[in-house]
């Protein structure tokens, strides 16, 4: 190309207001006349490209399309000079060699969406309350699979007219692209017959010039999505059905403290790479009920693991101490994520031991089985990846131990009618946002009678779930107002490991962990030794081991509760998330008593109440606010005591037992917190660590 054309090509953001102001005509444009325009003004890229920019600008919103005779016709369709700033604009800010710029469009469209009217999220959730969320889900999926596939498409064409903003659109693509993931893969668990995404930008540019880009069975994803979605509107309104009065309600919360083992008198600072670093482990399970003492006092019914500082070593308690000197099999990053796993272990174990009958610690009162436990995060577990489950060294124990529990607590949830939910304060998952906001998007571009003035698509799909649905279920509530929900939305187990995106109908993930196992056998049978297959042949439990028994039968439903007055940008609402017990088979249909089970779950929730949690200052809070049921903010102050007195007695007894595993004389230790510095060398050491298992070591 000549440095004369290459002068006159226009860029993305010239074509886009090109094709915005001829559409702005009375009786709009098509693409053909948007490129005969545009080819006069100098730009060289193909009539096609100008088609995919129509179809694009049309899934955004910012054009209507109507088909007259054979052409399609492009008329305006968002207000694109009202309140919002135009989303290409805030993209053309951003370099694509220092992509941490990007962080000014989510703080815009964090700052614009604050600024919605309040009338306009009100008449949002009341449009969305008509809408079947089946339907939705699976046309918002479409919409987007679609547009991706026209984005490859356009890079084609401009790729090959010399283009110079490809880097802009290749990184739209590749957020598209993690988009429809998060959506489908991570958040629903679609197979690859349903929809079929390609690994990387890289990957779907090949299959797009093979012609085997991005085949989604439309048939097929309707059938996933009825067995993913509840039957019913996106929001409903939730009424009270359920006697509470008898209900036992348990909340379990875990806390870790940390730091290194330092000798009484002896303040020095450690090498970090050989600091013999201490987490202190405990969990708890706190119950609505209040149990009487043989003096006639009363307390609140709650148990501990571990009771005392003497019970760190037995097998229920394991792992209630962590050093990293116990586990030299484990790099600082392993060792690292161990504690957090272990943690998530203790706080099961509570879990389950309230979800039997069980004697206070204090007076031995008898309590009987928590009808419904909830646990601080997600009832999914920490780690469960399945090459982390065949690790042979401790990490891998550590994690089979966690997912043999949570089978267990499955099991016991469906044969004793117990509910065991997960309140999750921090959710980053992207599911009901995307779908939302393209309804919404679609609103605004095809009717006038609306006070949603504009929704920027693209912007609006930076932020969770959590942030949009918190405005749009509590705008314009008072105090006694109904409560409301979204539609329950179920994601097999499958869909929190790594086997997300490469999930099939064919091949489902139990039968390729399955396989794995029947390969080792017989290469063991046929002499050759290889430690890699020792767990596959010693331990693998086959199709009754807790693992496929998880990707068997294992799901979780989740929804968020409009249970609270209007909440601003520093306040959010939890998702709310439930087990389910049930066949991951695709041949099956929405569990119905799912939806029983979640209305029990709204029940109790409303008799026990949503508080602030104790932890922020209404006044001082910088981040945002967590509003939590009142039970599992009691849960959090208690476990909170616990850690600090177990912290306080433990120091005696870790300086004991260190003096016997290191052979040396025994003298006073005890566990004093990290200093900054400290941390930031730990950080250092656990990135490089990371780069050589990565091959990135300098030679």
């Amino acid at each position: 190309m000549n440095r004369e054309s290459d002068a006159n090509l226009l860029t993305a953001l010239q074509r886009q207001q090109l094709f915005i102001e001829l559409a702005a005509r009375a009786d709009g444009v098509s693409a053909q006349e948007v490129f005969e325009e545009a080819k006069r003004r100098g730009d060289t890229v193909t009539v096609e490209a100008y088609h995919n920019l129509g179809r694009r600008l049309a899934h955004r919103g910012l054009l209507v399309s109507e088909k007259e005779d054979r052409n399609t016709i492009f008329k305006v369709g968002a207000h694109v000079d009202g309140q919002w700033l135009d989303e290409e604009q805030l993209a053309a800010i951003v370099d694509p060699d220092y992509p941490l710029l990007a962080l000014t469009i989510i703080k815009e469209a964090r700052r614009q969406v604050a600024d919605v009217p309040e009338s306009a999220w009100i008449e949002a959730r009341e449009r969305l309350k008509q809408q079947d969320a089946r339907s939705l889900f699976h046309r918002a999926i479409c919409a987007y699979a679609d547009d991706l596939r026209h984005c490859y498409e356009q890079y084609d064409h401009l790729e090959k007219a010399g283009d110079t903003g490809l880097p802009t659109l290749r990184n739209e693509i590749e957020t598209s692209l993690m988009l429809l993931k998060q959506l489908s893969k991570f958040g629903l668990g679609l197979s690859r017959e349903a929809l079929d995404l390609p690994v990387s930008f890289s990957t779907g540019l090949a299959q797009y010039r093979r012609g085997t880009l991005l085949a989604y069975n439309s048939e097929m994803l309707k059938e996933e999505i009825a067995k993913r979605i509840s039957s019913e509107s996106l929001i409903v309104d939730v009424l009270s059905s359920t006697d509470t009065s008898n209900l036992l309600l348990a909340a379990v919360d875990g806390s870790t403290r940390g730091g290194l083992l330092t000798q009484e008198g002896e303040e020095g600072d450690f090498t970090v790479g050989h600091a013999p670093s201490v987490s202190i482990n405990t969990a708890i399970a706190q119950t609505n009920r209040r149990v009487r003492q043989r003096d006639g006092r009363e307390h609140e019914a709650f148990l501990r693991l571990p009771e005392k500082p003497e019970d760190m070593q037995q097998r229920d308690n394991r792992y209630t101490i962590m050093a990293r000197l116990f586990y030299p099999d484990l790099s600082e990053s392993q060792y690292a994520h161990s504690i957090w796993n272990a943690m998530n272990l203790l706080e099961t174990r509570a879990a389950l031991r309230v979800m039997d009958r069980w004697d206070t610690a204090r007076s031995g009162v008898e309590v009987r089985p928590a009808d419904i436990v909830l646990m601080d995060g997600p009832v999914s577990p920490q780690d469960r990846e399945s090459s982390h489950y065949v690790n042979g060294s401790t990490y891998g124990r550590i994690v089979r131990d966690l997912i043999g529990l949570c089978w267990n607590m499955l099991q016991k949830s469906r044969d004793n009618d117990q509910i065991v939910a997960g309140v999750v304060k921090n959710a980053q998952l992207r599911v009901f946002g995307p779908v939302i906001n393209w309804f919404l998007v679609d609103v605004v571009a095809k009717e006038t009678n609306t006070q949603i003035q504009a929704w920027p698509l693209n912007a609006m799909n930076t932020l969770p779930d959590q942030m949009l649905i918190t405005r749009l279920l509590t705008a314009g509530r008072a105090k006694h107002d109904g409560w409301s929900r979204t539609c329950l939305v179920t994601r097999p187990f499958h869909a929190v490991t790594d086997f997300a995106d490469r999930y099939t109908r064919d091949e489902t993930p139990a039968n390729v962990l399955l396989k794995k196992s029947e390969q080792a056998i017989e290469r063991r049978a046929q002499g050759v030794d290889d430690a890699d297959d020792a767990f596959w042949c010693d331990d693998f439990r086959g199709m009754h081991d807790p693992y496929i028994q998880l990707l068997e039968n294992a799901w979780y439903a989740n929804f968020f509760l409009g249970a609270v007055p209007r909440l601003d940008q520093k306040q959010a609402l939890p998702r709310i998330e439930f087990l389910v017990s049930k066949k991951t088979t695709e041949d099956g249909d929405f569990g119905i008593a799912s939806l029983a089970q979640a209305q029990k779950l709204v029940d109790a929730l409303r008799a026990n109440q949503f508080d602030v949690s104790s932890d922020h200052s209404m006044f001082a809070a910088k981040g945002w606010i967590d509003v939590l049921p009142r039970l599992l903010i009691e849960a959090h102050y208690t476990v909170k005591v616990w850690a600090t007195e177990l912290q306080s007695r433990v120091n005696e007894y870790v300086g004991y037992h260190l003096s016997r595993y290191l052979k040396g004389p025994h003298r006073a230790i005890r566990v004093r917190p990290w200093k900054r510095q400290e941390i930031e060398a730990w950080l250092t050491q656990m990135t490089d660590e990371r780069r050589r298992q990565g091959g990135d070591e300098e030679e």
